[in-house]
């Protein structure tokens, strides 16, 4: 999200650092800032703000909260100046009563609502415009410009309806099912019982939380409207944006848990903003209806500064503790050697104590933690079943790598199965694998273009779980599966995979029985699944010594990131010459670039001479290789078994 420097500086008397600085604070305090740029005499920072701080932080209000805690500037007080306001109205007469109901208190925590009459819509002031568009908002009019602002400025998500469009009382209650709604944008959306909507006696005026209907639109003919802040339940936001494809500013705040009493302070700030874009002579300001069935309660966490030390790892003084809870808005009360934490409202993270240490080490500074090593304190009289089947995968891992085999991972995520999603990530994989062996299969066609060699096997594996459905209920097992393809006119599959059965039958049993085998014809392979929940069960008897030799001894080589090179050379010897004696000239002769081979794959006799085959693989670490290189290379390969009087055949 864009937040504005200029904004920022609102909350403060002093000056802030310069925005370079305020960067760099709250990166090393806070969140990630994945830019800053200029726009006019503003800077604009796009601060990534964190799932567990997007309920006070997707707004101003909470990030120069963040600065003031971390540069110790004190913020000054929030304001509405409704009292002023109300002050004013006082011998006027109000303007007419609402009546407001929550149905679904489950789903609505609270609702304030407010009548306004005699307003003006029309175009809002210039530096309204210009601090909503540095952040990416349109300005559209003074009212509804005005919720936005409070929005991005408080993080509550505001509302106003057409007052003479509404028809009745407002209702919070879940929809009809069927119960049709037209949203501002003018499309309509098909309703079902689990959605909760704000309602007149007509029809559906809102979907709550996330986006306003057309039926009680602002336009320009607009004198009296009802303004709307209210709390919603975060996964009921959360679940019908996700059903109706429909994500906006609003939903994104509703769905990350609000603090319920922020609504109030947002309702008089709404207002106090209205009565100076919008208000004349003849304004007329309603009291709030506010219906609250449970408020929140504040939490109170109380913990003494020893455990919060023992947490960290490190001593941080008292002093220092309460400076920084109290830079956070936290009201702190000292109690012998304890300290009674009250939190505002609005961090419904701080929960428990975890949380205080937390809060305390990023803004004192993880820095200031030395690293040092754990004391190992690992009971090996007994092993957990996760770790037993960690290792259990190891072994197997090791085995079959020591066979060739190469590991692979698919997606769960498939085009078919048995078990079928209620809403799936994406359209074209609606199911839970019920089999490894469907995508296996396709590896191994894929693979099998790319070989260098025709008598070179593709040897792949994975470990993996699958899902099926037994009359309605749903298993999940892990399974491994083994494929293997390959170009050779004699090869084999079947045989290979035997191999690597044979030597894990070793190891885990005798028992290692297949629970689906395919044959690949079209490609001369085959692909077989066994049951991995079966092996661990075989091995359900080691010791944790047994375990401790199953860890992988295996060691490991960078990748290149740069293409590699193929060259094949030919050439005549007599018959009495080894082909190690060509190998072993060959890779004296190639240098440091060459990554695989001399690889023989021809050999035929001919008139007392035979007639070799070899091809080598060049790459490189540092960069793609050119023609120009590898060929000189190759020259001085052929020149050095020329050297030998061997014909290179050209």
């Amino acid at each position: 999200m864009l937040f504005s420097y200029n904004w920022l500086k609102t909350y403060f008397d002093k000056e802030l650092p310069a925005p370079t600085d305020v960067e760099q604070g709250i990166i090393f305090h806070s969140f990630e800032v994945e830019g800053m740029e200029i726009k006019g005499d503003d800077s604009l920072l796009e601060i990534k703000i964190l799932p567990d701080r997007n309920h006070d932080c997707l707004c101003h209000t909470g990030v120069a909260g963040e600065v003031s805690a971390i540069f110790s500037l004190p913020k000054r007080a929030f304001s509405a100046d409704y009292g002023e306001i109300k002050t004013a109205f006082s011998n006027q007469k109000p303007a007419r009563s609402l009546a407001v109901k929550i149905d679904a208190p489950d789903l609505c925590y609270r609702y304030v609502g407010r009548m306004v009459e005699n307003i003006a819509v029309g175009e809002s002031p210039t530096w309204l415009k210009e601090r909503l568009a540095n952040i990416g908002q349109r300005s559209i009019n003074n009212i509804v410009d005005a919720t936005n602002y409070v929005m991005f400025d408080l993080g509550q998500p505001m509302h106003a309806f057409d007052a003479d469009k509404v028809k009745g009382g407002i209702t919070i209650r879940r929809a009809k099912a069927g119960e049709i709604m037209q949203t501002l944008d003018d499309k309509e959306l098909c309703l079902t019982e689990n959605q909760l909507v704000i309602a007149d006696d007509e029809g559906v005026l809102a979907l709550a939380g996330i986006k306003g209907g057309k039926k009680a639109e602002l336009d320009a003919q607009t004198k009296n409207i009802i303004l709307e802040s209210a709390n919603f339940n975060a996964v009921n936001v959360r679940r019908t944006s996700q059903a109706l494809g429909i994500r906006t500013d609003a939903s994104k705040r509703f769905e990350n848990s609000l603090s319920p009493e922020v609504a109030g302070q947002a309702m008089d700030y709404l207002t106090s903003l209205i009565y100076d874009l919008a208000g004349k002579d003849d304004l007329k300001i309603g009291e709030s209806v506010d219906e609250y069935p449970t408020p929140a309660k504040q939490t109170v966490i109380i913990v003494s500064p020893e455990e919060i030390n023992a947490k960290l790892g490190i001593v941080v003084p008292t002093e220092e503790m309460i400076a920084i809870l109290k830079r956070l808005d936290i009201v702190v009360e000292q109690d012998n050697s304890k300290l009674k934490l009250t939190i505002p409202f609005r961090r419904v993270d701080l929960e428990e104590t975890v949380n205080i240490v937390e809060e305390i080490g990023r803004l004192y500074g993880y820095d200031k933690i030395e690293p040092k090593l754990l004391e190992a304190k690992i009971d090996r009289t007994e092993i957990r079943e996760g770790e037993k089947r960690y290792r259990i995968a190891n072994k197997i891992r090791e085995i079959l790598v020591g066979q060739g085999f190469a590991e692979v991972y698919g997606y769960t995520l498939t085009e078919k199965g048995e078990v079928e999603l209620a809403n799936p990530l994406a359209n074209d994989k609606p199911f839970l694998r019920s089999n490894l062996s469907d995508w296996l299969a396709e590896k191994l066609a894929f693979n099998l273009q790319y070989v260098l060699f025709d008598d070179e096997p593709v040897k792949i594996f994975e470990i993996g779980r699958v899902f099926k459905k037994d009359s309605g209920n749903i298993s999940e097992t892990t399974t491994l599966a083994l494929g293997v393809a390959g170009k050779a006119k004699k090869f084999r599959a079947e045989e290979i995979i035997a191999l690597a059965k044979k030597e894990l039958m070793e190891v885990f049993g005798e028992d290692i029985a297949e629970i689906s085998n395919r044959n690949l014809p079209e490609i001369k392979g085959g692909v077989v699944e066994i049951s991995f929940d079966k092996i661990a069960e075989m091995a359900r008897d080691f010791t944790p010594a047994d375990l401790d030799k199953y860890i992988s001894s295996a060691t490991y080589q960078k990748v290149s990131l740069f293409p590699r090179v193929i060259r094949d050379v030919a050439l005549w010897v007599p018959e009495n010459v080894a082909e190690e004696e060509v190998i072993k000239t060959i890779k004296d002769n190639a240098g440091e670039l060459l990554v695989i081979g001399p690889v023989q794959f021809d050999r035929f006799a001919k008139d007392e001479r035979v007639s070799l085959a070899f091809r080598q693989v060049f790459q490189s670490y540092e960069k793609t290789l050119s023609d120009e290189e590898v060929n000189a290379i190759m020259e001085k390969i052929i020149s050095a078994l020329e050297a030998k009087n061997w014909e290179v055949r050209k």
